[in-house]
């Protein structure tokens, strides 16, 4: 088992995930030799759902067909992001201006390959995300006070984590049309290089809830039901 792979069990356990956690590698050996056949995905966003299954390797063209997502990770330039037709309905909508996609946060270099992959399979991951329900956002701000909530679009929350802040998004309008999440759920991007503290901090902050919790369950019960 790798170091990585460790990881996925205390992470799915403290936070009750219902998914896995998925893995980004930039720049890693392919998974597989021999020719890839992905078929086209309207955003690198799509990757994600079905990386918690088997390993993907893209490339940039496998991005290309979101401007706004090949630039946050690096895959574009900002005035070829901007000049995109894609971009042009995003901006002429009132969804985001120019001024805001300058603000929007982007991985520091251009990687030749990114990988989604299962966690417990991955080696060297960059960034982990995880699918959170408000309960599990709870217990991850409880140990990650810190934690940024990302404006849109989602993607950014992945150069956000590759430059080490915990970043969580309630998804964007964007997002959640192409890849159709649950209503309730939201993803957070961290950092792999942080995962050991984040799980030791998870450790101490579910304990400490269970004890509230029971504390509060048992004096609940002086007082009236409502009705």
């Amino acid at each position: 088992m790798t170091s990585a792979s460790a990881w996925a069990t205390p992470l799915t356990e403290f936070l009750h995930l219902a998914h896995p956690p998925l893995a980004i590698t930039f720049d890693a050996p392919p998974a597989t030799s021999g020719e890839r056949n992905l078929p086209a995905q309207p955003a690198g966003c799509c990757f994600w759902e079905p990386a918690q299954r088997q390993a993907l390797d893209t490339r940039a063209a496998d991005h290309a067909n979101c401007s706004t997502g090949s630039y946050t990770h690096g895959l574009i330039d900002m005035a070829t992001a901007a000049s995109g037709a894609d971009t042009a309905a995003l901006v002429d909508s009132g969804w985001i201006t120019p001024a805001d996609l300058g603000l929007v946060a982007r991985l520091p270099f251009r990687p030749t390959s990114i990988r989604y992959e299962p966690l417990t399979s991955a080696t060297r991951p960059d960034v982990v995300l995880v699918r959170l329900s408000p309960s599990s956002l709870m217990t991850l701000q409880g140990a990650c006070p810190d934690l940024l909530l990302a404006s849109r679009p989602q993607c950014q929350i992945v150069p956000l984590a590759y430059h080490g802040q915990i970043a969580v998004s309630p998804g964007c309008a964007v997002s959640r049309a192409r890849t159709g999440p649950p209503a309730q759920e939201m993803t957070c991007a961290l950092p792999a290089a942080a995962l050991p503290t984040v799980i030791d901090r998870l450790r101490q902050t579910v304990a400490a809830d269970r004890a509230v919790a029971d504390y509060a369950t048992t004096d609940r019960r002086r007082f009236a039901t409502l009705t």
